[in-house]
């Protein structure tokens, strides 16, 4: 078969006895999981055993790249992972734009599987048809930049997956770093590589990557091109963090993000710690793309003057990832933006550290852990102990081995009441708050399979949307007009009422499509895409044709076949659920005091979610009759016979 737009095969790597094969990839497998996230969602489901510990040479790694990515078409360069998660237990799934995904196509693969555990450190290297593992014992131990740059001088111009000393000491919230700036991020990823003996993947290749119709494919290519750079929004978010006032400075104001463990808002924050203009006079140098993206809002810090003169780095986003650290307390630029450098040297995850912090520093606060406990560390909400709590969480020293493990896991080692202050959705901290308003993004929190992330449940609804909106929106991702009826009626046009539970559905599935091909979910690209654009890409790209209908179709089957997966490893309506604190605490942001979540209201909101998708109210599983219509009875089998 002559593939377009893939490289058309799977390359199956087993670490334990050194084999390596090659197998095509099924035209099947392409129709019912289009590439990139899917497939990887079916490998992993196929593949993985239910109840195994990620930790184990059990655990399975599913990369993928999806057909846009390697390819011209504007923001799809995002390629990553599937596992099972050692910080949650149940599907890990992470994506980034400055991946390896584009050069791994070029080498003539789709997807990489790598199963078992080598019996010391290796590395892959793959070199078009050449696959080799190879020694890593030389760059064990090493910072992810220190050992990208040995293993490129051992090798040559390859790009470069790596994990740090974090992913070597199975950090539950271990990342792995690709071209040692794109971050697989958030689920411990890296803690699964480590326990593998795996310290990277090396990939180059010439092969390059075909498309069926060059002449559509450019020209529609030229014409998002367009779009995406005349976006005012493309200035406002490549340069000088000017977004971040208007974005983030929101959030805090709205109540969010929140800081110190999500326990109370920082309204000021934009306005008296973390200022745009110092912002762009004293830490911003210069912006940077990933592959394909005309957009360019990655970028590069350099801290002139105080403490830190002279700290210069890469980073995916430039000003979100230092501001993450009010939730350990830090309250200016300096301290939070070298935080992400250490955190970024030991390949851990910057936003789940900073939640540790703050989780720890709470519980020391209420008593619940002493300064014996910490090493005799004062735990105040300063730099100074934040700093101090990353080195022993990144050497598994003292307090730091049991943060080390995740908040989820960590309350329960400590006990004595810190599940209370342990913030989570299925183990993973959530990145927005509830308590203050609802939307699409927040609310996606709860159900997304990885945990409490937003990334799949982005729409319209980051900034409040009427009826109105809602409607002429829906149609671009392909709801039917009777359920448009249903989740945002005409007598609703003017108001705030229109069901946003009923709608995520909708968004979860035509993201799950989009990131399935590749695609940036961001707002300079996303919204330049529609449907029926995605499926005349598709067919242009690839030479397979497929309805608009097929591919939402298609996005759905992969939302739900990840459902299954976490069903099988025992997840319920109440991993559903918002943790305690949104719950049980009142939220006060300023002179705004919000009430805890009502419990009642949340399970109204899931049941217009579940009754939406076609699965079960009571259970949260999806129905004998959804998954007869997606055609994963056999997948359902195990699930629904419990």
């Amino acid at each position: 078969m002559k593939y377009h737009g893939y490289a058309g095969q799977i390359l199956y790597i087993d670490l334990t006895n050194r084999s390596i094969k090659k197998e095509p990839l099924d035209i099947d497998l392409i129709k019912n999981y289009i590439g990139g996230m899917g497939i990887n969602s079916k490998l992993a489901f196929d593949l993985i055993k239910p109840g195994i510990d990620p930790l184990s040479p059990e655990n399975v790694i599913c990369y993928g790249a999806g057909p846009f990515v390697g390819t011209l078409i504007p923001g799809c360069s995002r390629s990553g992972i599937i596992s099972k998660s050692p910080l949650t237990g149940l599907l890990g799934e992470s994506q980034t734009g400055i991946s390896i995904g584009p050069m791994l196509k070029y080498a003539g693969y789709d997807h990489v599987v790598i199963t078992g555990k080598a019996e010391k450190p290796v590395y892959i290297a793959i070199d078009d048809d050449t696959v080799k593992i190879k020694n890593a014992s030389r760059v064990w131990g090493k910072e992810i930049g220190e050992a990208t740059n040995e293993i490129r001088d051992e090798l040559g111009d390859f790009w470069v997956s790596c994990i740090g000393p974090a992913g070597e000491k199975l950090i539950r919230f271990a990342n792995i770093m690709e071209n040692k700036n794109g971050m697989l991020g958030r689920v411990g990823l890296g803690a699964v590589m480590g326990s593998k003996n795996l310290k990277a993947i090396a990939v180059r290749g010439t092969k390059g990557i075909t498309v069926f119709q060059r002449g559509k494919f450019l020209k529609l290519v030229r014409e998002l091109r367009e779009k995406v750079a005349a976006s005012p929004l493309i200035d406002m978010w490549r340069n000088e963090g000017k977004i971040f006032p208007l974005y983030f400075g929101s959030y805090m104001k709205r109540g969010i993000n929140l800081t110190k463990n999500f326990s109370e808002g920082l309204p000021e924050g934009v306005d008296e710690f973390f200022t745009q203009k110092e912002y762009s006079e004293r830490l911003w140098k210069t912006y940077f793309a990933c592959v394909s993206c005309p957009a360019g809002d990655k970028g590069v810090l350099s801290l002139k003057g105080g403490k830190y003169d002279g700290l210069t780095f890469k980073i995916s986003n430039p000003w979100g990832t230092p501001l993450t650290f009010n939730q350990a307390g830090i309250r200016n630029w300096d301290d939070a933006v070298e935080c992400v450098h250490e955190t970024n040297r030991y390949g851990i995850d910057s936003f789940t550290t900073a939640i540790m912090i703050g989780f720890a520093t709470q519980i020391y606060e209420k008593g619940l852990i002493s300064k014996e406990d910490t090493g005799g560390l004062e735990l105040d909400w300063s730099a100074e102990a934040a700093l101090k709590l990353i080195e022993k969480i990144a050497h598994r020293e003292g307090i730091g081995d049991i943060l080390a493990e995740g908040v989820k896991i960590a309350c329960q080692k400590i006990g004595k009441d810190a599940e209370k202050y342990a913030v989570h959705v299925k183990g993973l901290e959530p990145t927005m708050d509830l308590r203050s308003e609802h939307f699409i993004e927040n609310f996606g929190q709860l159900v997304d399979p990885r945990g409490a992330h937003h990334a799949r449940g982005y729409s319209i609804t980051y900034v409040p949307r009427k009826g109105k909106s809602a409607r002429r929106y829906s149609p671009s991702i392909g709801v039917p007009e009777d359920r448009i009826n249903v989740i945002a009626p005409e007598s609703e046009a003017d108001t705030n009422n229109w069901s946003k539970s009923r709608l995520l559905k909708w968004v979860n599935d035509y993201n799950s499509l989009t990131f399935s091909c590749g695609m940036c979910m961001k707002i300079q690209i996303s919204p330049q895409y529609n449907l029926n654009i995605l499926r005349d890409l598709f067919y242009a790209t690839t030479g397979i044709e497929m309805s608009s209908e097929d591919l939402l179709k298609a996005g759905e089957r992969i939302w739900n076949i990840q459902r299954l997966f976490n069903m099988r490893e025992g997840a319920s309506r109440k991993d559903d659920m918002p943790p305690y604190r949104m719950l049980n605490d009142p939220l006060v942001v300023g002179d705004k005091k919000f009430p805890p979540l009502n419990e009642a209201d949340i399970n109204t909101l899931l049941d217009e979610y579940y009754d939406e998708s076609g699965w079960d109210k009571e259970t949260g599983k999806p129905t004998k009759k959804t998954l007869k219509n997606l055609g994963l009875q056999k997948e359902g089998e195990l699930v629904l016979n419990e």
